[in-house]
């Protein structure tokens, strides 16, 4: 194509232009991905809960037939000791507590990503239905167990 002088027209962008584009890219990516990552986290918190309830709800079956609760989580049965993928540690605590009882706990796993968690670190539930958290300071976290986090 030529323009009416004889000279060349030349199509495509500019390296100017070309760098305002990447510069909004790499802006956008710096808003997003750690949006992205702090959701990814809390659907993981949410797993950790449902894994708490259940095993809380076994235990009370458990009681039913043995009028005692177990730390021994095949005999729930409950075949891990992870939730959400292994992001959480599940452990059993204070059997020998008069009245009976017992505390659940979700702790995250300090191999995965989700120790980087700083605001809900550990989840525990008791036998009494008492919710609570703990932020990664091992400070009282609240919200954690709030719908939608």
């Amino acid at each position: 194509m030529h323009h009416r002088h004889g000279h060349k027209l030349h199509a495509g962008f500019t390296l100017i232009e070309l760098m305002i584009v990447v510069a909004i890219i790499a802006i956008l990516a710096a808003v997003a991905v750690p949006t992205y990552t702090d959701q990814v986290r809390k659907s993981r918190r949410s797993a950790a809960q449902i894994a708490l309830v259940e095993m809380a709800n076994r235990q009370e079956l458990f009681f039913a037939d043995n009028f005692a609760y177990t730390n021994d989580m095949t005999a729930l049965p409950y075949s891990t000791t992870s939730a959400a993928g292994g992001f959480y540690t599940l452990s059993v605590s204070n059997l020998n507590v008069a009245p009976p009882g017992f505390t659940l706990t979700a702790q995250a796993n300090p191999a995965k990503d989700q120790v980087n968690d700083t605001n809900c670190k550990t989840f525990t539930l008791t036998d009494t239905g008492v919710k609570a958290s703990t932020n990664s300071s091992d400070g009282v976290s609240t919200g954690c167990w709030a719908a939608g986090q």
